[in-house]
């Protein structure tokens, strides 16, 4: 595994966190939510341990084509030249008369249209012309993406938070926190996860809870938007 390469899921992979076709184990899934194309694979495999997720699962998913490294692309063969063309063929001159060459010019613009040159000022283009025929709106459309795009992340971070705590309540109190397991899979926004926190942290606040885990809460705070301890977080 390259330490400063960025991980990005296959199309395999995301279809694995919609289909669960592969059923891969939480876990792995835990692995995958971690991966966004923007932290590197050291990044991704230290927050998994702070949810309790073994480094041995990013490995797992990339030997099963789920996630991949670009160090590990392939680049693209070079073109082979035909053994029987020459390495540095001279250009071939063929000699016509001049009478010839004139009687071809003649024909060509004869055939050939007068050329236009596009003023500098025109700015039109294949798209907005395109865009102009089916009347859409540029500014709409960049606005809607904008939009959409903030909605992703928004779902994004609150899906890595719901794993998260899933997992810390899972590994620590696999009994007790029964009930607060069920409440947090039946949360589905930053309000409803951001009220069980407390919820959670009780069910972890023992006299051995470790660093990790409360370095775990810290990273589920500021994915909800919540007040962060900097003490608490990791270096």
């Amino acid at each position: 595994m390259t330490s400063g390469a960025v991980p990005v899921k296959t199309n395999a992979g995301q279809a694995e966190l919609s289909t669960r076709q592969r059923r891969v184990s939480q876990r792995h899934r835990t692995v995958l939510f971690l991966i966004d194309g923007k932290r590197s694979a050291a990044e991704v495999c230290r927050m998994a341990l702070l949810a309790g997720v073994p480094a041995s699962c990013f490995d797992e998913l990339l030997a099963q084509g789920l996630i991949a490294l670009p160090a590990a692309l392939v680049a693209a063969p070079a073109v082979a030249v035909p053994a029987d063309v020459p390495a540095e063929a001279g250009t071939l001159h063929v000699d016509l008369p001049l009478q010839a060459v004139d009687s071809m010019n003649a024909s060509l613009d004869s055939i050939l249209p007068p050329s236009r040159t596009l003023q500098p000022e025109s700015t039109l283009s294949a798209e907005s012309m395109l865009d102009e025929a089916r009347g859409v709106d540029p500014w709409a459309v960049s606005q809607e993406a904008a939009t959409n795009a903030g909605t992703d992340a928004v779902e994004d971070a609150v899906t890595e938070a719901r794993e998260l705590l899933t997992n810390a309540v899972r590994t620590h109190a696999p009994v007790a926190g029964s009930l607060t397991l069920l409440r947090l899979r039946r949360a589905g926004s930053r309000a409803e996860l951001a009220a069980l926190l407390r919820e959670v942290e009780a069910r972890l606040n023992k006299p051995h809870r470790s660093l990790v885990a409360a370095q775990m809460l810290q990273r589920v705070r500021a994915l909800l938007g919540e007040q962060v301890d900097s003490t608490l977080s990791p270096a």
